[in-house]
């Protein structure tokens, strides 16, 4: 299993965005909201090759870089390259920024 490893202040600067962009006063609040959002098409905005919108979207649900790569039918390699260029595509040093800009922009919010 890979692990990923961020700075607890990433971290908590990160979900401090998520909450902001989404108006929750709390993680639980902000969980709770992001369970609720009907899912809807990744706004024209954000920029995604077909592949990368497929990988996106597993993310989004959760998955990780192993389980994504069995589903998709590619290599774990392969779902690393489409997460760099998703993050370079769209201006975001890590996939938890372009997480809160995907929801603000579903939520009406300008995103970026």
């Amino acid at each position: 299993m890979e692990k990923l490893i961020i700075s607890n202040w990433t971290l908590y600067k990160s979900l401090y965005n998520i909450r902001k962009t989404i108006g929750a006063k709390s993680t639980l609040e902000m969980l709770n909201t992001l369970r609720t959002i009907p899912e809807q098409t990744i706004p024209v905005t954000l920029r995604f090759t077909p592949r990368g919108k497929e990988v996106f979207m597993l993310i989004v649900e959760g998955l990780n870089i192993k389980n994504i790569s069995k589903r998709l039918g590619i290599g774990v390699s392969g779902v690393k390259r489409h997460r760099e260029i998703m993050l370079l595509q769209n201006g975001c040093t890590n996939m938890l920024e372009l997480i809160a800009k995907y929801y603000g922009m579903m939520q009406g919010g300008e995103g970026g």
